[in-house]
């Protein structure tokens, strides 16, 4: 793989927000003690993740930042901002007393940024910022990141965010799985509630996580009643219901709806670390796209996980072999996290049926196929995770083995990624692919790339005269400008392209961010770092349409 700072002494991972996002970092943390043995790795997250650190292996240090503090201090005034300043200045002094010699910044906020630029750390990958205090991507895998999840292009991208960042920290190798230390008292308080909890049946054990962040990706409890009600019936399982104690206004009607005592709840009732214990005793668990679905992931525990409304299953999909994913056919999926949904029909999608059939039929063994009635293909693809021969993670669908509508243009963006970012290798067509290409029309889904390729090529001739303007002392302003000019207009056009053509949204994404990541001040030096851009996007272009055809 392409890296640009392979070894590593001593290692900053900023990674200030949630649960799931540490979890998601664990193969990372892993894969750079895994390369660099003597490397000692410190994590800088919120106080309130700090506690959940100390289970996670590889980390040699937790430093808590109380940003509750830091903003009820600014919000006092007076000596507030005083103490506010005092906090952060002590902060950056113990950071950099540290001597780091590599930071990763998984968070793209504008205050991690900035708090990067202060430590001075000299090798960085994720967000930092430059001299001006503008945010700046420091590495084209986290550039990758940050168009992927741009709402356009999900539906396009097939690589685990878990990966993205992982090559960010120019990390080859890794454990394939999230990790987590499991606690001996904690998984003793969980066998206890267990051996208490008067079960009847003698079958597998379900977990059952039936809260969600959002309304919007909350399967209804009167569904959950109906599938635990089958794993109870028909499945002969023993049901423990997780979740946190804001979450038994959704758990309680499960309960109260099953009246069964083959159902536990614990909601409010564990720690993380004992979760973590209760999930690794467990065959299997059934989710949304949660918190605990990465905790049972990297417990060991297998998934079946249903990626409602915005979530998106190849980009923040359950990171170990032989989890289920489940993705509803819709026009209107993934939707746009930040956007409410009065009517999220992506939930009539599922049926309790299929969800209690696959949970039984996981917690027995691995799952290749579903029963076609059960899950139509035009209502839901049914996914089993694995990883590829270069250790990425991927979907491959169970119950429709040609996909869905984006599965081609998927593809093709998975092999130009690995090969143009990561020099990785691929794997060649078939000859059923090769004999399938010749009777296909050859721009069929490309409508729009030879615009956008033809672009880049006007670029490059842009850049090509403006260098020799600007060697040409005696060049006259106007020609400097008029140049400028179309430079701008053609860069309105290349970003308009990708809105108009959807599926090359990618490709224009990543020249935008690219544009906006040139550094200095030299026109000289611009002008040739903005020459490689244009010819970046001229050959991701081609190099696109390869792989397409070859799909």
């Amino acid at each position: 793989m392409k890296r640009r700072y392979p070894r590593k002494k001593k290692v900053l991972l900023v990674n200030i927000t949630r649960l799931g996002d540490m979890l998601q970092a664990t193969p990372t943390i892993a894969g750079i003690k895994q390369e660099n043995p003597d490397c000692h790795i410190t994590v800088l997250v919120e106080k309130q993740v700090e506690d959940v650190c100390h289970i996670l292996p590889h980390i040699d240090q937790v430093i808590g930042i109380d940003l509750g503090f830091a903003c009820r201090a600014l919000a006092a005034e007076g000596s507030g901002i005083i103490d506010a300043y005092q906090y952060v200045s002590s902060l950056v002094d113990r950071l950099k007393a540290e001597e780091f010699d590599y930071c990763l910044n998984m968070s793209s906020s504008a205050y991690t940024a900035i708090l990067l630029r202060l430590l001075g750390i000299q090798n960085t990958g994720g967000w930092s910022s430059d001299e001006e205090g503008y945010r700046v991507i420091e590495s084209e895998w986290t550039r990758l990141f940050a168009t992927s999840v741009h709402h356009q292009n999900r539906q396009f991208n097939s690589l685990n965010l878990v990966d993205v960042f992982r090559c960010s920290a120019d990390v080859e190798q890794h454990p394939r799985k999230l990790l987590v230390q499991i606690e001996p008292a904690a998984k003793e308080h969980c066998q206890k509630l267990l051996s208490e909890a008067g079960f009847t049946n003698t079958g597998p054990l379900i977990a059952v996580q039936a809260g969600a962040s959002q309304a919007k990706r909350q399967w209804s409890p009167a569904r959950f009643v109906e599938m635990v009600r089958l794993l109870d019936k028909k499945y002969n399982a023993r049901i423990v219901l997780t979740g946190a104690p804001k979450e038994l206004s959704i758990v309680n009607p499960i309960v109260e709806g099953c009246a069964s005592s083959n159902v536990l709840s614990i909601v409010g009732k564990t720690s993380i670390p004992q979760l973590a214990a209760m999930l690794s005793l467990c065959d299997v668990l059934v989710t949304g796209d949660t918190g605990p679905m990465h905790i049972a992931v990297a417990a060991g525990t297998p998934v079946v996980s249903m990626f409602l409304a915005s979530a998106y299953g190849f980009e923040t999909g359950p990171y170990s072999e032989g989890n289920l994913v489940l993705q509803p056919v819709i026009g209107c999926g993934p939707c746009n996290p930040n956007k409410p949904c009065s009517k999220p029909d992506c939930h009539d999608m599922l049926n309790p049926e299929l969800i209690a059939h696959l949970a039984a039929a996981r917690a027995l063994g691995e799952v290749t196929e579903v029963p076609h009635e059960l899950a139509p293909p035009h209502q839901v693809i049914v996914y089993r995770s694995q990883f590829d021969d270069v250790g990425f993670c991927d979907l491959v669908p169970i119950n429709c083995p040609e996909g869905d509508r984006f599965t081609r243009h998927r593809t093709a963006y998975r092999k130009l990624w690995l090969d143009d970012l990561g020099g990785l290798p691929l794997p060649a067509a078939n000859s059923a692919s090769r004999a399938q290409r010749g009777l296909r029309v050859i721009d069929e889904g490309l409508e729009g790339l030879s615009e956008i390729s033809a672009c880049a090529e006007r670029g490059q001739g842009l850049m090509s005269e403006l260098k020799q303007l600007i060697l040409d002392t005696r060049a006259p302003a106007a020609q400097l400008a008029r140049v400028n000019s179309s430079v701008v207009e053609l860069d309105r056009e290349i970003e308009e392209l990708g809105y108009r053509f959807g599926p090359f949204g990618a490709l224009t994404r990543m020249f935008i961010f690219a544009k906006e990541n040139l550094k200095g001040s030299d026109a000289l030096s611009l002008a040739s770092q903005m020459n490689s851009v244009y010819r970046d996007l001229s050959r991701r272009c081609e190099k696109f349409r390869q792989f397409y055809q070859e799909a």
